[in-house]
């Protein structure tokens, strides 16, 4: 992907898969049907699994929005073969394909095939904007979260990477979107790059995301007036603390970790060794 777009994706980018997947193996959305149990040795596409047969599943909303038949649909087609590009590659690196020229999950099984909730075979690209801010009368460092109208959960905000669309530009539309923050996410440091253990994830459609981490000085923080967006039941600063962040959807808690520990490492946005204190007693959180 270079940095912004999604091409040329081996270059410049962060490396990371999980060894296993959790999230996409014991949780899932309510209209999902129950996974397939995958114990942890069956999980890689290499272990031998004869009786594996995962239900198959496919969400209404994604067949409705196939971008062959409804215009500006975001869905891929049933039909794999009616599609010219099939994935050969993501931020995981070369992919498998199965018998039928489906992607396979690079992290393994999950006990579910079809696409589920996600409108893309393969990988389905998201941005997640990772803004936090120092409160010293708490002496706490808070992540700037929505809540999420699904779930309930506390998330990072961030959304879907539209088609040719620069990730910095879908960090800072999203983030706008969904908090009503505008902010300039060029200046973001980038956190991580790669798969993202959801519960929407099947065998066939998984979630890759480009996380940045942007530090607001207290100046700017306090010039912040976050609003809920139509994609978010509300939005606040999250105080972080073990609780609040094994508490964050999906892989977010291990995201606002990496976010912490860069800001550590490198102290890229400048900040008091008082606030690199407090980063370094929430690292070892997740």
């Amino acid at each position: 992907m270079g940095t912004e777009t999604l091409n040329g994706l081996a270059s410049d980018r962060i490396l990371e898969k999980p060894a296993i997947h959790c999230k996409a193996r014991f949780e899932k959305p309510p209209e999902y049907p129950a996974r397939f149990a995958v114990p942890d040795p069956m999980v890689p596409w290499t272990a031998d699994f004869p009786g594996y047969s995962p239900p198959y599943y496919v969400s209404p909303v994604v067949i409705a929005n196939d971008s062959t038949q409804k215009p500006g649909g975001w869905a891929d087609p049933e039909d794999i073969s009616r599609i010219a590009d099939v994935p050969v590659e993501s931020f995981s690196g070369r992919l498998l394909h199965d018998e039928k020229g489906r992607p396979l999950n690079p992290v393994g099984r999950t006990g579910l095939s079809g696409r589920g909730l996600l409108g893309k075979w393969g990988p389905n690209y998201a941005a997640d904007p990772i803004i936090t801010r120092i409160n010293m009368a708490t002496n706490s460092i808070e992540l700037l979260a929505i809540r999420r109208k699904d779930n309930g959960q506390w998330a990072i905000p961030g959304g879907m990477v539209d088609k040719g669309e620069e990730v910095t530009r879908t960090l800072a539309r999203e983030l706008e979107e969904e908090t009503g923050v505008k902010l300039d996410m060029v200046k973001g440091r980038l956190t991580y790059r790669g798969y993202v253990d959801d519960p929407r994830n099947t065998d066939h459609a998984w979630m890759e995301t480009t996380a940045k981490h942007l530090h607001l000085p207290a100046e700017t923080a306090r010039r912040v007036n976050p609003e809920a967006g139509d994609d978010a039941a509300a939005v606040r600063w999250l105080p972080l603390s073990r609780q609040s962040m094994e508490g964050l959807y999906a892989s977010h808690c291990s995201l606002v970790r990496k976010a912490l520990a860069g800001m550590v490492a490198d102290n890229p946005f400048q900040v008091s060794e008082e606030e690199l204190q407090i980063a370094r007693a929430l690292i070892s959180i997740g």
